[in-house]
Formats: C-alpha cells, sequence, structure tokens
C-alpha cells in the first residue's frame, strides 16, 4: 500500500511539474536550460511513478494467478502435517508402559525422530504458503482450529 501510495505520489508531482511549466512558459520565454531541466523533472517523476504502480500491479497479478493453485497446494501440505502428526502420536502411544522391549523402543525413537524431522519440514512449508497467501492461509487455519474445537465439545 505504501508502495502504491508512492508512485501516486511520483505521477502527481509528475502533473504538477508539468502544470508549473506551462504556467511558467506562457508568461515568459524560457531558456534552454529551464526548458530541458523542466521536461527532464516531469519525465523522471512520471518514469518513476509509472515504474512502481507498474510493479505493485504486476505483483498483485501474480498473487491472482497463483492463488487458486496455492491453496489447494497448502491443504495438501496442511493435510500431510496433519497425518504425520497423527503416525507421531501413534508411535508415542506405542510405547510399552515401563521401557520394555529395547529393539522396539529403539525402532520406535528412529521412527518418531524420522516423522518428528517430517513435521518440521511440513510447518517450514506452511510458513513459507503464508508468506505468499497470507490471508487465506489464516481463514483455513481459522476454519481447521473451529472444526477441532467442535470436535473437541462434541467428542
Amino acid at each position: 500500500m505504501k508502495r502504491r501510495l508512492a508512485g501516486i505520489v511520483f505521477v502527481v508531482a509528475s502533473i504538477a511539474v508539468a502544470i508549473v511549466f506551462i504556467y511558467i512558459a506562457t508568461e515568459r520565454q524560457l531558456s534552454t536550460l529551464e526548458n530541458v531541466l523542466l521536461q527532464f523533472i516531469t519525465l523522471a517523476f512520471g518514469l518513476v511513478g509509472s515504474y512502481i504502480l507498474a510493479l505493485e500491479s504486476a505483483e498483485e497479478a501474480a498473487r491472482d494467478l497463483i492463488k487458486p493453485h496455492a491453496r489447494s497446494a497448502f491443504r495438501r501440505v496442511l493435510a500431510l502435517y496433519g497425518g504425520l502428526s497423527r503416525l507421531a502420536v501413534v508411535i508415542e502411544s506405542s510405547r510399552p508402559p515401563d521401557g520394555g522391549h529395547t529393539v522396539s523402543s529403539v525402532v520406535l525413537d528412529r521412527l518418531d525422530s524420522m516423522v518428528r524431522e517430517q513435521i518440521v519440514t511440513s510447518n517450514d512449508a506452511l510458513e513459507d504458503w503464508r508468506d505468499i497467501i497470507p490471508e487465506d492461509v489464516e481463514q483455513i487455519m481459522a476454519r481447521i482450529q473451529a472444526k477441532k474445537s467442535a470436535e473437541n465439545r462434541n467428542g
């Protein structure tokens, strides 16, 4: 938003300089240096403002283009994250209560560390999606949280 405002300010400044240029030119004869300088300032402000507005517009178009794909990809990453979390719970609940059999504990420890590593990677991927489509991620996360709350109340 700040960048868009800066672009608008530059374009308006360009128009203002052009109006001042026209006014001064009607009042008196301008020197060649004044002509060139005022035209250069008008051109520079206009180009900078146009560049900033075009950059903002291109980013907005890119966001609009990627948004539908990003939402579905985010849901898939979220499903993987949920599956890995459930797997971690199953591994933890499969441990012998008394620290029982050593081989099974070692295997469960290895599986647990592998699953937790994947959960961390999934969490990083979720945060990456938050950088791309923050509003949509918040909306989906709120829906999931509401669903979990409803399940906890009912179950």
